[in-house]
Parts: C-alpha cells; sequence; structure tokens
C-alpha cells in the first residue's frame, strides 16, 4: 500500500488535508475542545463516542498517509484491531438498548459505520509484512475490496441526495450540517482510497 500511496503525492495529501479538516471539526464537538455551548441547547444531542470513534479513525489513517513508507504495520493492525473490538462492544451495548427501547436507532447506525470503517481498514492492512510497502493483499481480496471502495464512495454522494430520496441522511444520526456531513465524506472518500491503493499496490 506505501507504494501505490507515495505514487501519487497530490491525491496523498489532498485526502490527508481533508482528515485534518476533518479531525479539527470532530474534535470540536468534543467536551474537552467545545466552547460556548450552554447545556447543549445549541446543538443536537452529541454522541461523544461516536465522534471519538471518528476522531481516532483520522488520525490513525492520517498516520498511513503521512508515513506510508514507514508506518509498522503491526502496530497499526493491533491499534485497527482494539477500535474494531471496542466499536463492536459499543454497538451491541447500543443495539440491546435500542431493543429495550433506551436508544434511538440513529445512534446504534453511526458507531455501526465506524466499526465498518474500521474493520475495511484493517482488512486493508491484512496482506502486509513487515512493511507496508510490501506484499500483495490475500489472492482474490482486490475485487472485493474495490467493490467495498466502491460502496463507500456511494455512501458519500448519497449524503448529498436531498429530502427523503436518502434514507442515508434520516439514519445515519447526523445533523445535516457542513461540520457534520464534511467529516462523514471525508472518511468515506479516504477509506475508499485506502481500500483502492491496498488492492491496486
Amino acid at each position: 500500500m506505501g507504494g501505490f500511496v507515495a505514487q501519487y503525492p497530490v491525491l496523498r495529501w489532498g485526502i490527508a488535508a481533508g482528515f485534518v479538516i476533518a479531525a479539527v471539526l470532530v474534535a470540536g464537538r468534543l467536551p474537552v475542545f467545545a466552547h460556548g455551548v450552554v447545556g447543549g441547547a445549541s446543538r443536537p444531542v452529541a454522541d461523544h463516542e461516536s465522534d471519538a470513534a471518528h476522531l481516532l479513525m483520522c488520525l490513525v489513517m492520517l498516520a498511513m498517509l503521512v508515513f506510508p513508507m514507514v508506518a509498522a504495520p503491526d502496530a497499526l493492525r493491533g491499534v485497527l484491531t482494539a477500535m474494531t473490538v471496542v466499536y463492536a462492544a459499543v454497538l451491541a451495548a447500543r443495539v440491546w438498548a435500542w431493543r429495550n427501547g433506551d436508544c434511538a436507532p440513529a445512534r446504534a447506525a453511526t458507531i455501526g459505520y465506524h466499526l465498518i470503517a474500521a474493520t475495511a481498514m484493517l482488512w486493508s492492512m491484512s496482506g502486509h509484512g513487515m512493511s507496508m510497502s510490501m506484499d500483495r493483499p490475500p489472492a482474490g481480496s482486490s475485487v472485493p475490496m474495490l467493490v467495498f471502495a466502491a460502496l463507500f464512495v456511494l455512501d458519500a454522494v448519497l449524503m448529498f441526495v436531498p429530502g427523503p430520496i436518502s434514507v442515508l441522511r434520516h439514519t445515519s444520526g447526523h445533523a445535516m450540517t457542513p461540520a457534520a456531513v464534511i467529516p462523514h465524506v471525508v472518511m468515506d472518500l479516504g477509506t475508499a482510497y485506502m481500500l483502492a491503493a491496498a488492492a491496486l499496490h
């Protein structure tokens, strides 16, 4: 993957810049960074777990983009595995709460999205050994990776479909504001890029 990422510097740094913007927007919603909001009245009910998951994904993918040839695959796999386990546990808790009427479906959908993204990134690392520039993905996985990359791109496009046509806009749990939509679209396109890089390198 590292060789593919380094081969297209304009695309690489453009996506990296997108992750920086997304990280800043998401971090601004976390209590430790947020200011000037009294009782949360000026914005929708916060989902700090989902925001923290989004911020972590941005930071991990930034590391993969900024240091594609030197980032340690084993360390990245370990971080992504831990994130996947935690997101799965949070999702299970939210689904349980939803079934018992204590949680809105959208709150399960938001963390479920991050679980899918983390799993996709872990999958993209599956063919790497001691260096991100070594090894190809397991045989037969390139086409499925490209299919999933296309689905993430489609997800990004659907965020801009107006009104009730887009089911995604009503089930993702996001307020349809630039501060919410931009990070989601950046995550979609960044994940698609990393999957394509893993499939094509």
